[in-house]
């Protein structure tokens, strides 16, 4: 049981798109609402992309960025909060997590795809050569 559990985590880690998709089909079935079942499954994918990039990351460049990971995300909601304070004055804690978080989940998107296609690409110079 422990082995199929640990097999269908790994999958997912690897192929963050599949868990998205999944997640979208079950909450569209539920809610019958096209982008709120889109914004459940960016919520949910992107507390897996942080264990996705940070894998495929170390699996091309041998170097582990988990860590890294979270200090830039961390970064990055803190200049997201002070513009948020700048242009409004007043903070709404959960619009503000929201738009953080669905921003994070396009950057992590952007930069797993990015490794992705670099690791494809670079596996195939080195098999050409």
């Amino acid at each position: 049981m422990k082995d199929i559990f640990n097999t269908i985590v790994s999958f997912f880690i690897l192929f963050p798109i599949v868990l998205f998709i999944l997640t979208f089909i079950v909450s569209k079935y539920i809610l019958h609402k096209r982008k709120k079942s889109i914004g459940i499954a960016a919520d949910i994918t992107t507390f897996l992309l942080f264990f996705s990039v940070t894998h495929v990351f170390s699996v091309i460049f041998s170097k582990n960025i988990g860590f890294e990971l979270v200090i830039c995300s961390l970064i990055f909601a803190t200049v997201l909060t002070f513009l948020d304070w700048r242009s409004k004055r007043e903070i709404e804690v959960g619009p503000l997590l929201r738009k953080i978080w669905r921003l994070l989940f396009i950057l992590l998107c952007l930069f797993y795809v990015f490794l992705w296609l670099f690791g494809v690409i670079r596996y195939v110079l080195s098999y050409i050569s």
